[in-house]
């Protein structure tokens, strides 16, 4: 008897059998492996754009002035010109950088004399109007103007002073070639102005 009781009060370790889950598992796992089927769609990586929105290739080309600056040197008393959308993208003109007294008729000087000083502002006419033409054709820009900054320093406008009116001048005289040269080729002509700001606000507008 007393056997018999320490065997019913004895605890009993009851423990489930893992296999047939196990089994069960990787036959579901075997069956979505083998049944599966992927699209097209998600086996490509191509993003797949809409047509009608984002970065067109029809955008209107930027509209820009052309400037071209007289500057002066007056330790050298020699000027040279410098072109550039606005007041970015500068690039002096070659062949520009001329003494005053190359340009600038005497009375006291001779006819040969007279005859180099014209050759020589004729010559800087020519790459002037030569370089303002490649640089409004090359620029990537739509020039839509001229304008001509005669201020020794162009950050400092009116206060830094003015260069030689001869240097401005021929400036001017380029400018209309250019625009005579578009109106033989059937081109709108580009409206000159002049550019003479203060930019350091030294003299504000009464």
């Amino acid at each position: 008897m007393q056997a018999n009781r320490r065997r019913r009060s004895a605890p009993m370790d009851a423990q489930a059998d893992l296999t047939p889950m196990i089994d069960v598992t990787f036959q579901l796992l075997i069956f979505f492996i083998v049944c599966t089927r992927f699209k097209q769609d998600e086996r490509n990586f191509r993003a797949d754009l809409p047509l009608n929105e984002g970065a067109r290739s029809d955008l209107a080309v930027p509209r820009e002035k052309m400037t071209l600056y007289c500057q002066w040197d007056d330790t050298d008393q020699a000027g040279q010109y410098v072109l550039a959308l606005n007041a970015r993208a500068r690039q002096p003109v070659h062949g520009t950088h001329t003494p005053l007294d190359q340009l600038v008729v005497l009375p006291g000087d001779s006819d040969a004399v007279r005859a180099e000083k014209r050759r020589s502002y004729a010559q800087l006419h020519g790459a002037l109007v030569s370089a303002m033409t490649d640089y409004a054709r090359n620029s990537g820009a739509k020039v839509e103007g001229i304008e001509i900054s005669f201020a020794v320093n162009a950050a400092q406008g009116a206060r830094s002073g003015t260069a030689p009116w001869a240097y401005v001048s021929l400036a001017v005289n380029a400018a209309t070639s250019l625009n005579e040269q578009r109106a033989k080729a059937g081109t709108t002509e580009l409206p000159i102005a002049f550019k003479f700001t203060d930019a350091l606000g030294k003299y504000p507008p009464r």
